[in-house]
């Protein structure tokens, strides 16, 4: 059997600015953006997180960027909008304070192995002359964690392959947007991009991993 997308199990969205500074964000604002829930606001010189219970998603806002996360394993990706969050905590920042310079999704995921083992998977793909690392090394090669970084169009994307164990291995798979005067998505937008950008690196990833 080939190896099968077992679950999704963590996604956010990143948006990256120029400069960031934490006291142009109104807390209040930040309060009120899932009307809900009242959430806990952890605020540090450093950092601000801003989780929104009783669904598991927070926002990290600190280093240039805007995290909204999601981090719960699901079988599918779900409809969850991340999206909705992302413009709205956005739109909290003073624009000719803080300008967009690139934007991205990351998702986590778990693939199942249920013939050769991921590791093997791996070794198959990525080594030439296994006996040979092992004599260079002066020691039996247990594991490695290969990441592919490739560009298409104007999107880079990055896959990074880390078994767990024999049948399991964790995916983490990222699609950056870059460029001169970028600008986000409005809403409809960016689900659409986000929904997109799922469905070509899981089919991607499937695809190296079964070939």
């Amino acid at each position: 059997m080939s190896p099968q997308l077992e679950a999704v199990i963590g996604r956010n969205i990143t948006i990256v600015y120029d400069a960031l500074d934490l006291q142009t964000i109104d807390r209040n604002k930040l309060r009120n953006l899932a009307v809900d829930s009242q959430p806990t606001i952890m605020d540090t010189p450093e950092m601000i997180v801003a989780v929104y219970p009783p669904n598991p998603w927070f926002v990290q806002v600190g280093d240039r960027r805007i995290r909204i996360n999601l981090p719960i394993e699901t079988p599918e990706l779900g409809e969850f909008p991340l999206w909705e969050y992302a413009i709205k905590v956005n739109e909290l920042l003073p624009p000719e304070k803080s300008v967009l310079i690139a934007y991205g999704y990351n998702f986590d995921v778990s693939v199942r192995f249920d013939e050769n083992t991921a590791q093997e998977v791996l070794n198959n793909k990525f080594i030439k002359d296994q006996a040979q690392i092992e004599a260079e090394l002066c020691g039996k090669l247990i594991s490695f964690m290969p990441r592919l970084v490739f560009q298409s169009e104007d999107i880079r994307y990055d896959i990074i392959f880390e078994p767990l164990d024999d049948q399991h291995m964790k995916v983490h798979l990222n699609s950056h947007f870059e460029s001169k005067g970028l600008s986000l998505p409005d809403s409809d937008g960016l689900k659409r991009s986000y929904m997109q950008q799922f469905e070509r690196l899981t089919s991607t990833l499937m695809r190296f991993l079964t070939s």
